[in-house]
């Protein structure tokens, strides 16, 4: 039996309606997901990529995450879940092959239960979830990945501030890479480049969702 888009959305609390509205920028959402979806939607080589895993809760959200996003796109491209197929950029980043290609660009990422989906029409667009959270490492990690003017500022802060502030610069950078089809370790190229629009969200579990174009 075929699944269409609105039975697959109602499984993550969504419906055609609460979608976001495209136009001419960005939009993006954001649930937590389920722990069983029906997989009739997926291609083999999805299944492939779920069994690679071997830990049955991640291959469950990684599942999961990729029946919503089959759910997204086929509600705006008007065909059925299963009619979507996917072509990869470099580095394997995933974009809309034939006979869709060009029509809708997005980008995906899951954290910890929680999957977040970037959309936009006319521009290439990257998306990061993360929950702000203490995190040791964290002067470690900006000073290999962040800019010397941020570190300093993140220096200055303190507790829940210097938390909030890490977050927001890691997930920057996470969805500014994703938009460029770069890996992390390439992320000095992001750094100063100001062509990148990048908004921050917040939602009220301190989850924090950023969407680059």
């Amino acid at each position: 039996m075929t699944i269409d888009s609105v039975a697959l959305l109602a499984l993550f609390g969504l419906t055609p309606e609460t979608l976001p509205k495209l136009a001419d920028g960005a939009e993006y959402l954001a649930v937590p997901l389920p722990q069983n979806v029906p997989t009739e939607s997926l291609d083999a080589s999805e299944f492939q990529r779920a069994t690679a895993y071997g830990n049955r809760v991640a291959a469950q959200q990684f599942t999961a995450s990729r029946v919503l996003l089959r759910a997204v796109l086929s509600h705006y491209l008007g065909c059925a879940p299963a009619a979507i197929a996917y072509a990869q950029q470099n580095l394997g980043k995933p974009t809309l092959a034939a006979p869709h290609a060009g029509q809708l660009h997005f980008n995906l990422a899951r954290r910890n239960g929680w999957c977040a989906i970037a959309l936009c029409r006319n521009h290439p667009v990257g998306v990061d979830i993360e929950q702000v959270r203490e995190l040791m490492g964290m002067e470690d990690a900006a000073a290999v990945y962040f800019s010397a003017n941020d570190c300093m500022v993140l220096n200055q802060l303190g507790g829940a501030a210097k938390q909030r502030r890490f977050f927001e610069l890691w997930t920057a950078l996470e969805a500014s890479c994703k938009r460029l089809g770069l890996r992390l370790v390439e992320a000095q190229t992001v750094s100063g480049n100001q062509s990148l629009r990048v908004s921050h969200h917040y939602l009220e579990t301190e989850w924090l969702i950023a969407v680059a174009v």
